[in-house]
């Protein structure tokens, strides 16, 4: 063999075995092809060093904890807050959303109810709307969600005169579609807000009837009883807790005439996610998209109160009975 060809045929060597440095991981490159191909900033990392990193990490750290360290690290190079992965230990007490529309952040389960009216705080009374997911068994389905918010609607509005108050102060998200489809009456019919994936494709989400739609898609049904009386005005109170679904939640109201905002800027997480279960039992909640209001404006990190107050409640109340005085 000649010197050319020795060096060729090393040369040709070196190449297999840089290609095959690490051994393959497929949840892993699972992750990194989801980020890649549908993550909103999925066009924005150095993917080849990414993937090198990633697997460093992996390497020094064999098993779950490795695999989380190197999932954390893709997510991270997305530059977002939104996009979050929930390794087997927790991803079982985690929201579901494999298959359908999750434009939330997937969240813990926890035991406070979706939905709480209360009708004792005086002559205006307030409906709180909690951070909620299914808690990843189904045990508390959709549908029955839905209905928790809209039977706590119908107990706030069965007391008060004219106007009420949506609280959702620490709505720290969840899954959206109970939430918005619970207050369904409370936001004008058409187009309330839309998702804009990366390559700029929109689904509008819409109030038609007494059902949100993603697209012209309801997913999900629930045969919720009818609104006993719909409200001249609508108070919602924001805080910093407010997150993800309940910001989303909130940006369907943006721009309706007989809502006003009462309270502090929101946590900022306002894109959408999916949530995508991967073979080793974990969850992934990678965001995909955007939202812009109902004008077609893209928002940008916090949803924001017309009236900045630490006495929200009380500024709501307030606004509130002069709205009533006028009718």
């Amino acid at each position: 063999m000649t010197l050319r060809l020795r060096f060729a045929a090393l040369a040709c060597a070196c190449l297999v075995f840089t290609a095959s440095a690490h051994a393959a991981d497929a949840v892993l490159d699972k992750v990194i092809a989801l980020a890649r191909t549908q993550a909103l900033n999925g066009d924005q990392p150095d993917w080849p060093a990414v993937e090198r990193e990633a697997y460093a990490r992996l390497a020094a750290t064999p098993g779950e904890d490795g695999r989380t360290a190197a999932i954390r690290f893709v997510l991270a190079s997305l530059k977002e807050r939104h996009s979050v992965y929930y390794p087997p230990r927790k991803a079982s007490s985690a929201s579901r959303g494999v298959g359908r529309p999750q434009p939330a952040s997937a969240v813990p389960a926890t035991i406070t109810p979706i939905a709480q009216a209360h009708t004792a705080e005086g002559a205006i009374d307030r409906l709180t709307i909690n951070t909620w997911s299914d808690g990843g068994g189904g045990a508390v389905p959709m549908a029955v969600a839905a209905q928790s918010v809209r039977s706590a609607l119908n107990e706030v509005l069965s007391s008060t005169r004219c106007g009420v108050i949506v609280d959702i102060a620490n709505n720290t998200g969840g899954n959206m579609w109970p939430m918005m489809s619970g207050i369904a009456p409370l936001y004008d019919e058409g187009t309330l807000e839309y998702f804009e994936r990366r390559d700029d494709a929109r689904k509008p989400i819409q109030r038609r009837g007494d059902a949100i739609l993603y697209g012209d898609i309801a997913p999900f049904f629930a045969d919720l009883p009818a609104l006993k009386r719909r409200p001249s005005h609508i108070a919602v109170i924001l805080g910093p807790r407010t997150m993800s679904s309940g910001e989303i939640l909130a940006l369907g109201f943006k721009g309706q005439r007989n809502v006003r905002f009462f309270g502090r800027p929101t946590g900022g997480f306002t894109t959408s996610n999916n949530s995508y279960r991967l073979e080793n039992g974990g969850l992934l909640a990678l965001t995909t998209a955007r939202i812009l209001d109902r004008g077609g404006t893209v928002q940008h990190g916090p949803v924001l109160p017309d009236e900045v107050t630490d006495q929200p409640l009380e500024a709501a109340r307030s606004w509130l009975k002069a709205r009533c005085q006028e009718h």
